[in-house]
């Protein structure tokens, strides 16, 4: 005997095919833009380290800088010090490269917060500097004839508060940083307690 195909019986493949292919079209769109977002993730801490290394090495010569003209060996006035170590704490700190560094939490692994925390350390040492900076002999005569000697202590004791705590944030973010840009962390003044 041979079997009569009615038209209704080849069309059913021919439905099941479409639905399956329509499947398997839809997931192929929805886990792509996922597997793009993944790529972002796994080179970010390369990609960072390329864009912000050479600024991290400015930030320790500064430091390094700052430290010699503390003990007077170099000339350079805190001011032009300070004016450098904000630019270099400016491209760190790019607020949007910050965000999209806060956009990585949703990666599947731990992506290590490079730029937010050499943000912190290039904002501390720019702290750091501004304190010094104030310390100058020109400011020092310009603050002496301004204040009382009250008003000084005060100041002093508030900005050695504010040292302190300048102090301890750069020396706990720059080795950090430093060891994710592969750079041997400095001893300064900047980094131990008095």
């Amino acid at each position: 005997m041979i079997a009569v195909r009615s038209a209704r019986s080849t069309d059913r493949p021919r439905r099941r095919i479409a639905p399956a292919f329509a499947g398997v079209a839809l997931t192929f769109a929805v886990l792509l833009p996922f597997d793009v977002a993944a790529a972002s993730c796994r080179g970010y801490q390369h990609a960072v380290r390329a864009a912000i290394k050479k600024q991290v090495r400015v930030l320790r010569a500064l430091e390094h800088e700052a430290t010699d003209r503390l003990k007077g060996l170099d000339t350079r006035p805190f001011d032009y010090l300070l004016g450098q170590a904000r630019a270099a704490a400016g491209v760190i700190g790019d607020k949007d490269a910050l965000a999209a560094e806060e956009g990585l939490s949703r990666c599947p692994q731990s992506i290590p917060p490079v730029r937010r925390v050499c943000t912190e350390a290039a904002r501390a040492l720019v702290g750091l500097i501004e304190q010094h900076a104030g310390d100058s002999p020109t400011t020092q005569a310009k603050q002496a004839e301004a204040k009382q000697a009250e008003a000084k202590q005060t100041e002093a004791k508030q900005t050695e508060a504010k040292q302190t705590e300048a102090k301890q944030a750069y020396a706990r973010a720059m080795p950090q940083c430093e060891r994710w840009m592969d750079f041997a962390p400095l001893v300064t003044v900047f980094r131990t307690s008095d």
